[in-house]
């Protein structure tokens, strides 16, 4: 895929179909990174409304680590981290965002709902888990989902900042708050993967005999050639997999 929303999502049943662009779903995207910026603060928000008293702390790499081995054992500290933290302390819903320090190495801004923990207790289980000593906690501002959006969109801003590709840099605990994606109006029985921006292919169902329904689309009129031959591939997404191209459908 040579960017975002240049291959389409055509969903079908006997006679009607709608058209969707298929997302990168990447943080440094201009399209996806703000959605997923606005999603991951609706999450805060929606969990903050939740009864209770929310602390906010803070966790570090270690002194002098190398970025990309801070970012390579994060994943191992944090969970060592968090298993200490709910031996001592039993269950603790949280939400955590994960950014680079000045120096580019991972540390992570976590708001979490529960009892009040000691510093001391946490700069010594950070230091156990693997992550810097250096530990801060405090109560959640008021503005707290700001400041996580100031920390989602510096990759926006300067993408030599972000975390490398595929890394896991919000994380939140499944009870933080109901969370349930939006459906589609029409639920559609077969989907199918069109190699063309949302405008194309839609124009590439109607010649195929659906009544298009639905197109979300970009404007891509820039892009716009009436004649343009569409492929369409099948896709796994009706099955619950991820779509992936498995053959020509015509």
């Amino acid at each position: 895929m040579t960017g975002c929303g240049q291959f389409s999502l055509v969903g079908t049943d006997a006679s009607k179909a709608g058209v969707y662009p298929l997302r990168c779903k990447r943080w440094s995207c201009p399209i996806c990174g703000p959605r997923k910026m606005k999603a991951t603060i609706a999450r805060v928000t929606k969990g903050m409304r939740r009864p209770g008293t929310y602390r906010f702390f803070t966790l570090t790499s270690p002194a002098g680590e190398r970025r990309d081995a801070s970012y390579a054992d994060f994943s191992v500290r944090w969970k060592r981290f968090h298993l200490a933290l709910v031996r001592r302390w039993g269950h603790v819903e949280y939400i955590g965002v994960v950014e680079p320090q000045r120096r580019g190495a991972a540390h992570i801004h976590v708001v979490y709902r529960g009892a009040y923990i000691p510093q001391a207790w946490l700069s010594k289980a950070a230091k156990h888990a693997g992550f810097g000593p250096i530990a801060h906690i405090k109560v959640a501002p008021r503005r707290i989902a700001t400041y996580l959006a100031k920390y989602l969109t510096k990759e926006l801003r300067d993408p030599e900042a972000a975390p490398p590709r595929y890394f896991r840099r919000v994380r939140w605990s499944k009870d933080w708050a109901e969370w349930t994606r939006t459906e589609r109006e029409h639920k559609w029985s077969r989907w199918f993967i069109a190699d063309a921006v949302p405008v194309h292919a839609a124009i590439s169902a109607a010649r195929r005999g659906y009544e298009v329904v639905e197109v979300q689309a970009d404007d891509w009129t820039a892009r716009f050639h009436p004649k343009r031959f569409v492929r369409w591939f099948r896709s796994l997404r009706d099955a619950g997999q991820t779509p992936r191209p498995v053959g020509l459908a015509w």
